[in-house]
């Protein structure tokens, strides 16, 4: 039984550590400042339904100038997502245990944020009450200006509107791989699926967010051609 589960233990580890190794190994970052023209004129779109006042992706990416390529088709893909304001939002890792700082970086005025969160490692993540408090300390500092609600949903409610988006990584059925990466991959999206969602594991109001599969084609399948067949 020690064997079994011994097994088990060194399975699920292995899944997890290659799967993750696997899937960053993938991970694109391009440079938010070439997508900034074609963002501006987005916003600006008013005959494009507005999608939310303020929009906020979670990234991974640190750097004031870089930003996941599945965010940037999450943004622009099928149904553009419109916004008065966008907020990229990076939650990084301190070794001191009560960090609890930020910094942001304006990249169009009033418009295009990248925010760093510091938080120590014994802080718990609460994404969203700590960028809420951010934007009311942007507010008193006058270095922000929160667009507010139309007119017509000022009758109904003075709350600022904020929709937090994460986007979530899942296998695509057009990968073509060989056994051995299809059982590790299959297994670590079984226990990512299975482990602390990213709302609870970032303190997300599950009302305010919307998670969005992305679905990853690392090696697309070369023999899918169909031959015609002809009517008789």
């Amino acid at each position: 039984m020690t064997i079994v589960i011994a097994g088990i233990f060194f399975f699920v580890m292995y899944s997890i550590h290659f799967g993750r190794k696997f899937t960053n190994r993938y991970t694109r970052y391009v440079d938010i400042g070439e997508h900034i023209p074609l963002l501006t004129a987005l916003s600006k779109d008013t005959s494009i339904p507005k999608y939310a006042t303020n929009i906020i992706y979670l990234t991974k990416a640190g750097f004031r100038n870089q930003i996941e390529d599945k965010i940037m088709r999450s943004i622009f893909s099928k149904q553009p997502k419109r916004a008065d304001h966008y907020w990229f939002l990076h939650l990084h890792r301190t070794n001191d245990p009560f960090t609890l700082e930020y910094d942001v970086s304006e990249l169009v005025e009033n418009s295009i944020f990248k925010l760093n969160i510091y938080i120590g490692f014994r802080v718990q993540p609460r994404a969203e009450l700590f960028f809420k408090n951010i934007i009311n300390d942007l507010l008193e500092r006058e270095e922000f200006k929160l667009n507010r609600n139309s007119p017509e949903i000022e009758k109904y409610t003075k709350d600022p509107d904020f929709k937090f988006i994460v986007v979530e990584k899942i296998l695509s059925a057009e990968n073509e791989f060989s056994l051995h990466w299809k059982v590790i991959l299959n297994s670590y999206f079984w226990f990512k699926k299975h482990s602390l969602d990213d709302q609870a594991a970032f303190g997300l109001d599950r009302s305010d967010v919307v998670v969005e599969p992305y679905s990853l084609v690392y090696l697309p399948a070369v023999n899918a051609r169909l031959k015609r067949r002809e009517n008789t």
